[in-house]
């Protein structure tokens, strides 16, 4: 499972041979865990509680969405 970034609370990364729609996972250092939507940034499993831990990782996903899309099809085929 690569990780592409490491961040205060988080890493994210992308499981190969993954499908549906383009997402990225985040696992938090005190166990929560999320799937996010690399188009809409939007939590499609899990939750995170508070929701502000993710606030680097999803700034850091919204300006990088092309290089998270490319690593997807590069990761996952």
């Amino acid at each position: 499972m690569p990780t592409l970034k490491h961040f205060r609370h988080c890493r994210l990364t992308i499981y190969p041979n993954e499908h549906g729609t383009p997402h990225f996972h985040l696992e938090f250092v005190d166990g929560d865990r999320c799937s996010v939507a690399i188009e809409t940034l939007e939590i499609l499993i899990g939750e995170v509680r508070p929701a502000r831990k993710m606030t680097e990782a999803l700034a850091w996903a919204g300006e990088n969405r092309e290089l998270l899309l490319e690593k997807w099809e590069e990761i996952t085929r």
